[in-house]
């Protein structure tokens, strides 16, 4: 029972992580929107893409609800105008449909789910995959919602362009940072 609870507070406590991480990159990303900005929630570079798959890649579930609130938190400042229900709608598509992307990356390159296969060639294939689901799943809730009523195409491709690119940086920075930690590892 000890166990149990101590389990459920490792998990709150690697949401909020990767909710907090996932905030703080937005706001940093923010800084890219006066020449990154395609549309409203639309950037060409979007940062918090590759913090969102991170979190669902190594933390699952844990991860997935941490970037939920999160991306509650920024749709909701983003949306405003829209009810809560639609805002929080938003949040579980995107969120599910990267976990979609992810989970298809996983069985279609068949790694682990430890990860211990990963390759660096793996990560642009996982993004393609996890980006291209998103943005089409997104950008139909988006115009069935009515929150944005044009430009399906134009902004998925912008989408998909976007959290490719976000994706890639912050895996590509992820994947370089544990190789160092793994060359220091064996020099010790």
């Amino acid at each position: 029972m000890i166990q149990s609870h101590l389990s459920q507070l490792q998990g709150l406590l690697i949401a909020l992580v990767s909710g907090a991480i996932y905030y703080v990159t937005y706001r940093v990303n923010a800084l890219f929107d006066s020449w990154a900005a395609y549309a409203q929630g639309i950037s060409l570079i979007f940062l918090p893409a590759g913090i969102k798959q991170i979190s669902i890649l190594i933390a699952g579930k844990w991860g997935a609800l941490g970037c939920l609130v999160a991306l509650f938190v920024v749709a909701s400042e983003i949306w405003s105008a829209n009810s809560v229900t639609a805002i929080l709608l938003f949040s579980v598509i995107s969120i599910g449909a990267t976990w979609l992307g992810v989970s298809l990356a996983l069985k279609f390159l068949r790694l682990n789910s430890d990860l211990s296969n990963l390759k660096f060639i793996h990560l642009p294939v996982i993004d393609l995959i996890t980006t291209s689901i998103h943005a089409l799943a997104t950008n139909a809730y988006l115009v069935l919602a009515r929150i944005s009523t044009e430009n399906f195409w134009s902004n998925a491709l912008a989408m998909v362009v976007g959290d490719y690119v976000g994706c890639f940086i912050i895996l590509a920075l992820l994947y370089l940072g544990l190789r160092v930690l793994r060359k220091n590892e064996a020099n010790l």
